[in-house]
């Protein structure tokens, strides 16, 4: 019974105190604010970005999941290391590891636009670091995108050729004009190799989709400081809790 006296009173001081615990949080808060700019080293983040549009007129119906994963394999062609690694020769950066870049850059989506994101402590890095690198990301997918197109044109060519294979046992065209439909002196064998050697130089990538060039990043002026919206929490929350218990030792204090 007393216990219960004891804690029904300390509700009622609480709510008759409310405006002590809100005054404690935004205090701790604003120290905790001022805190984070004095101890949290200032950063620039600089972005450059492509633009990406699926042709549903070419691809057709896709579902969301179809869609993310043709996107997703794009943005994994831009972080593996055939990418990563010319963009550090290009940096030219004797300090600057494979490791270390990844930390300081990485790529986020928005919809249909790709952004690239490097932060650095010096405004100048960031943006050399985020531009040679979209550079890169931009001429591979180019590239990789034309292998996926000869890729696609040589399946096309390889299923007709299987087609007019498959009717000629009962009805004209005859085997010879089959072999027409082939890349001219192309046997099938070579067709096969052909397909699997474009395969895997267009790296995952499908046909059916548009990019843009890239829109290279500018030199950022506004300062980063990673964390201090956790950093400002956690001050309110610790003021909060530290005016609760106040008001629990006054409430002691006062029987």
């Amino acid at each position: 019974m007393n216990h219960f006296s004891l804690t029904t009173n300390f509700s009622e001081r609480i709510f008759q105190f409310w405006w002590l615990l809100l005054i404690g949080g935004l205090v701790g808060g604003i120290i905790a604010f001022i805190s984070a700019f004095i101890l949290i080293s200032p950063m620039y983040l600089a972005e450059a970005k492509m633009s990406i549009a699926i042709n549903f007129k070419e691809v057709g119906h896709l579902s969301q999941y179809e869609q993310d994963q043709m996107i997703g394999n794009i943005i994994n062609l831009f972080e593996t290391n055939e990418i990563v690694e010319p963009t550090i020769e290009l940096i030219n950066d004797n300090e600057l590891s494979i490791s270390k870049f990844r930390k300081s850059c990485f790529i986020e989506r928005q919809v249909n636009t790709l952004f690239f994101r490097c932060i650095s402590n010096d405004p100048v890095i960031s943006q050399k670091w985020t531009n040679h690198w979209a550079k890169i990301a931009y001429e591979k997918l180019f590239e990789a995108y034309g292998h996926a197109l000869l890729y696609e044109k040589l399946l096309r060519a390889q299923d007709s050729y299987e087609t007019c294979v498959e009717r000629s046992y009962y009805v004209f065209p005859t085997f010879t004009d089959c072999q027409k439909i082939l890349p001219e002196q192309t046997s099938l064998e070579q067709l096969v190799d052909e397909i699997e050697y474009e395969r895997l130089l267009s790296k995952n990538i499908f046909p059916g989709f548009k990019f843009s060039e890239i829109i290279l990043a500018e030199q950022p002026q506004k300062v980063v400081r990673n964390n201090t919206n956790a950093f400002v929490l956690s001050g309110s929350l610790f003021g909060f809790l530290l005016t609760l218990g106040f008001l629990y030792t006054k409430k002691n204090e006062s029987k």
